[in-house]
Order: C-alpha cells, then structure tokens, then sequence
C-alpha cells in the first residue's frame, strides 16, 4: 500500500490525484460526477487511474454532499428545542436586508418550519448560572410529542447562553435518547460555543439538517472503502483541514466549503513553495466559481459566510467566495431582453451541448468552443470528444434572440461570465482594501486557465499561475492538506477588569480538547496550536481576531494585543478610536497536525516544442479570427515560453494565452503567465 490519493467531487467532474510515495509518481484522473450515487464517480476515478484500492493506504474525500444538500434543500426533517420565548429566532434573522430599495425582498426560509420550533422552559444567565431550571417533565412531554408526530428524523438543541453552561443540552440530549434513541440530536455548545444567538442557532440548525444524509453517506463509503482494501478514510474539512470519517459524521456543518477548501491549500502550498507572496485563487469548474485571498501565501478565514443571505453558518472555514459561474453555466436572456449566464447550470447531466450527452442550452464551455478555444486535439477528461457542431446549434437560437452572429453571441456569453467572476474577485480584494495589482492570480478548475489571463486584465492583475493538473488541483490540496481542528469559546472581558488566570483557564481547556481530538485521530505527536482572541471596543458590534502567545498569558500580553487589534482595525475599518476602552470576547485555539509531506517532481530542460497546429481563435468582440498556436501541456519542458496568441491543451483543462501574453514553464512544470 503505497499510495495516498485525494478525490474532489463537483457538480460536474469528479477529480483524482495520487501520489506513490515509494517512486514519486503522481497519477491523475477526472471522470463526470454521479450526482445520485457520488461514491460510484470516486471508485470510477479510481478505475480510469488505474490504481488498485488495495495499493491505497490514506485516501482525502472532498466532497460537495453536504452543499448539494443545502442548496437542493433534500436534508432531513428537522425540529427545533430552544429556549421557551425564543421559538421564532429562525424567523426573524437579523434585520438587515441585501438591498434597501427592494420592496419585493422576501427572507429566505430558514430549514425548520415554525410548527417544528419548540420553546422548552429553561433560562441560563450570560454568566452561566440558572435563573430557570430545565422543565424535565414538559421536556418529556414535548420530545415525545415530535415523536409522534412522525416525519422528524433529527433535532437542535439551542439554548440562550449554553456555552456559558451546558448542563441544560447535555440533559435534553439524555432524555431525548431514552424517549426517541432513533432521532439525530445535535447540540449548540458542541456545534458552535461562541456568542449571537441567532448565528449559533442557524449554524446548529444547519448541522441537524445534514446529520442523517452525510451520516448515511459517509458511512456507505466507509464500507465500500473498507471492502476494496483501502487503508484510511480521511473527509476534507471546511477549514482546509482533514478528520477521519467517524469525526466528520458527528458534524457534518463543518464539510459545507469541503470542495473549494482544497484548491485554496494546494495555492497556498505552491505560493509558498515558490515563494509568490500575495495571491488569490480563481477556481473556475463546471457548476461554479470560487474565489479567495491568500495574503502571504496564506488562507483567509472566516466565521461569517451565509449559505444564502441571512442563513449563516458561523464555523471557521477557508473564506472562497462563490457563484454560479462556471462552465456548464446556461446562458438566457431575461424578459427585458439582456443577457445573462448563470447561476443555473447544465451540470454534470445532460451537461454543455458540446458533452453529447443530450445538452441542447447555451453554456459558457459551448462558446468558448465556438471562439475556438477549445482545442479538438485534446479529448475532455482524456475520453470525452467535444461535439463543435452541438455547441454551435446550441448557441444559434439565442443569437437569433438577440439579432447577432454565432460568434459575437458567444463572445457576449463569455464576457458576462468573466464581468460575473471578476466581481467576486473585486469582492475580496479590493472591496476589502487590497491592491491585488502586485497579486498572482493562481487559476484552476476546469475552466479557469481558460479565463485566467482576461480576469486578469480586468483586476489589472500582472501575473497568472495554472499549475500542472489545474483541473483536478483541489484533488491535489485534499492530498496536501493536514489535519486541522478549531475550538473557540465565548467569555466577556473588559481590559480594564482584565482576569488573566480565567484566560489561561479558557485557553488551557480549549487546548486540552484539541489534544484529545488529535489522540483519537491516531496521531502520536502533540499538533502546533495556535492561539487568538476576538476583541473590540466596547459598544461595538462586531470584533477582529489578533494572535496570542503560547504558555501562561500577562497583563502585557493583552497589551500586545490591544496594539495588534488597534492595527488591525486601522487597516480594515480605516480608523482607529484613541483612548476608547477595548474588551475581549471569544478564546480561539488552533489545532494542526501534519500527516505527510508530498515531494513534487521536477521537469528536465529541453528544446521548447513546436506546435501541435494553429487554427483560428476569437479572443474579443471588436476583432475578428487570430491565428493561434497550439500546444499540448505534456510536451512542455522546464524553461519553455509561449508567446501568445497561444492554446496549451491537457485531459484536465485548456489555458488561453490572449495576445499580449507569455507563460513560462517553471521547474515543477506550471505555467507562470505574465499579462
């Protein structure tokens, strides 16, 4: 057994990568997604690798089960146990709204209807003690009342201050198991024990409504694996870290970003292997497109994203920024006639018309075929043939919609596609402050070299990186990725009251849970831990993380981190408030454990390849058909350098180089694009 592999399963290919850790090799594969049955696209991939199961010692999943799950809406039937008065805190969300003008805006629904929100007689204080007593006998009453009411198969417990004091869920969680031992329960103090009721309810909520599929799923796959020899199951996490099978299935909240999180750690393994310094990641696949900062090669992070707005899930996680954008996005025009791609997608079945599947809509992947940017010399996935005359008649009836050519609809198509993803770079760059004029933007997914050079022009962006298997890189950061747990928990403190043995006592207890995590995922070795605190002014609504030290903390390492936050709040807010009292809110331990280290190979020099052929290419609306270059990705030798016009084709994507371009081959074979 001397393979590790990691698998990334999206909404339209499913993506291998192996390394054999006795030869070096790497291996990869990218088959279509089996939506219905996501494990039979895993053994698939599996199979087309040719790699045996039983040659498999450690195996990553990352899987999109979980934000299938949420997005199609298809979890379980969920009831909610609150605190009594509290019953219509998924209702009434936070009064805030995405657009002040609209008078049309309805809130997005919450997972659990209002008939299923039970308010349960109990009340603990912000500092832990009971103003209320748990009512046991009304309790028994309302569980068995649910119970009998058929249909729920999971319940959140989220009661007001629990990660202050526990006791009151913890005893729910007994009674619910001896009234109904069949019902998945999950816990707010266990799930989240941090501050904002609303945000740890919904994120509790989100975590029972996932239970019963992800457990199901995960615990088929573990068998399957089992049965075909593979030594260990490991499921990549929303925060770019990996946890055994078991742990993920206790909770399932925290795979919801498992897919992007990959690609995220991959570029941030080659920024800093080849020392880039600031990137953002561009991943481009078929149903979708993320996008996210990595300030010094490394990941942002983020305990505010939303599944939609106003449906948060506050876990830490990798801080991708998604859309609907992606190669199988369908292309519309809307009742006022104006164009629009995405968010719908073809997905993996039927797919773009140019799969042959049975795909009859516009797609961004069929106009780019059109432009002939896609290369027929270069089958998809290594077996698919792109059928150009099916994307052609896919595109016509919307030109004729829209009174222009083939060509300049398809152009249009992938010009609002790019406007689309552009944004959501802006929205974590320059939105937040940064100049990303002096960034790498690190491009891949199946379709994000092709786009890569024009996203960058648009961001004005100097450098592009596409690595060597750009269409199955989160497969690769799945295979990269080390183990990683994250504990928090909320405790008041104002500076001027300031109880550092509490604080040594919060941090000394959150650590001790992360080397009992570690121990149960078979590690040896004590994981590095990493500290923080969220602080802020007081009167303010939200906080800032700045770091703190191992060992016993001081009066002055609060000091330390008073300055740290007030710089902080300098460069993310623009300002600072002198004098202005500061207090820390909520106790952060980092966990992270390193499994294995994988040694990239390196390319020989050589003679730069001719090219395959040239055919004619439309790079812009205004211009019409270039003669272009054509090259295939595995003739690349280190040291190489294309000039565009140029089209460099592999089984697992395609990257353009528009004229104006040059893309170097660097010594572990990615393409270093200058613009």
């Amino acid at each position: 057994m001397t393979f590790r592999a990691g698998v990334d399963t999206g909404g339209t290919f499913t993506d291998l990568v192996a390394y054999d850790e006795e030869t070096g090799d790497f291996r990869m594969a990218k088959v279509l997604s089996t939506p219905d049955t996501p494990s039979r696209a895993v053994f698939a991939s599996f199979t087309k690798g040719e790699l045996d199961t039983r040659e498999i010692a450690y195996f990553v999943h990352g899987t999109t089960v979980a934000t299938n799950t949420l997005i199609e809406r298809e979890g379980a039937e969920v009831a909610l146990l609150t605190t009594d008065g509290f019953r219509d805190i998924l209702r009434m969300q936070r009064v805030t709204r995405p657009d002040h003008f609209d008078l049309h805006w309805i809130k997005p629904k919450h997972f659990v209807p209002r008939s299923r929100c039970v308010g349960v007689v109990e009340r603990m204080l912000r500092d832990g003690s009971v103003l209320t007593p748990l009512d046991e006998k009304q309790l028994r009453s309302q569980i068995t009342s649910l119970r009998d009411a058929n249909g729920t198969a999971a319940i959140a417990v989220s009661y007001l201050f629990s990660f202050a004091n526990p006791d009151h869920e913890l005893r729910t969680r007994e009674l619910i198991e001896e009234l109904w031992p069949e019902a998945q329960v999950s816990l707010s103090h266990e799930v989240l024990p941090r501050w904002r009721e609303y945000e740890r309810t919904s994120t509790t909520v989100i975590d029972a409504y996932l239970k019963p599929r992800m457990d199901d799923y995960l615990a088929s796959l573990e068998k399957e694996c089992s049965e075909g020899g593979i030594g260990q199951l490991f499921i990549l996490g929303s925060n770019g870290g990996v946890m055994s099978a078991a742990k993920a299935r206790t909770r399932p909240v925290a795979l919801v970003r498992s897919g992007p999180s990959g690609g995220v750690m991959a570029a941030s393994h080659l920024g800093k292997l080849l020392g880039l310094g600031d990137l953002i990641a561009a991943d481009m696949g078929g149903t979708s497109f993320e996008a996210c900062l990595l300030p010094g090669s490394a990941p942002a992070f983020t305990n505010l994203d939303e599944l939609e707005y106003g449906v948060p899930i506050a876990l830490t996680m990798v801080d991708a920024r998604a859309i609907g954008a992606g190669g199988g996005s369908l292309a519309t025009v809307d009742a006022a006639g104006i164009l629009k791609v995405g968010p719908q997608s073809a997905g993996a079945d039927p797919g773009p018309a140019c799969y042959a599947r049975g795909g009859t809509e516009p797609t961004v992947t069929d106009a780019n075929a059109v432009l002939g940017r896609l290369a027929p010399e270069f089958s998809l996935a290594g077996d698919l043939e792109l059928d150009f005359p099916a994307a052609a008649a896919a595109v016509d009836p919307l030109a004729g919609v829209l009174g222009l050519s083939r060509e300049r609809t398809s152009q249009g198509i992938v010009d609002v596609a790019n406007n689309n993803m552009a944004q959501a770079l802006r929205l974590v760059s320059t939105d937040r402050g940064h100049d990303p004029r002096g960034w790498t933007l690190v491009a891949y997914g199946g379709a994000g070299p092709l786009h890569a050079c024009e996203l960058a022009r648009a961001l004005q962006i100097g450098q592009v990186l596409v690595p060597t298997y750009p269409g199955a890189f989160s497969a690769f950061g799945a295979l990269l990725s080390d183990t990683r747990f994250d504990y928090t928990q909320t405790h008041w403190m104002r500076m001027r009251d300031l109880d550092t043995d509490k604080a040594n006592e919060l941090f000394s207890a959150l650590e001790r849970q992360a080397l009992e995590a570690f121990r149960h995922e078979g590690f040896e070795e004590a994981p590095q831990l990493f500290r923080s605190i969220d602080m802020r002014y007081v009167g303010q609504n939200w906080e800032l993380s700045v770091s703190m030290p191992a060992g016993e903390v001081s009066a002055s390492d609060f000091d330390v981190a008073a300055k740290l936050f007030e710089e902080e709040h300098e460069r993310f807010y623009g300002y600072t408030i002198q004098g202005e009292e500061l207090e820390a809110l909520t106790f952060n331990v980092t966990a992270v454990g390193t499994r294995h280290s994988v040694e990239l190979p390196r390319l020989e020099s050589g003679k730069a390849p001719e090219p395959l052929q040239r055919r004619d290419v439309v790079f812009d609306a205004g211009g019409g058909p270039v003669e272009t270059a054509v090259y295939g990705r595995d003739s690349l030798v280190a040291g190489t350098e294309i000039e565009g016009p140029a089209v460099v084709g592999q089984v697992d994507a395609t990257t353009l180089l528009p004229p104006q371009s040059l893309a170097r081959v660097d010594e572990y074979g990615n393409l270093l694009i200058t613009v």
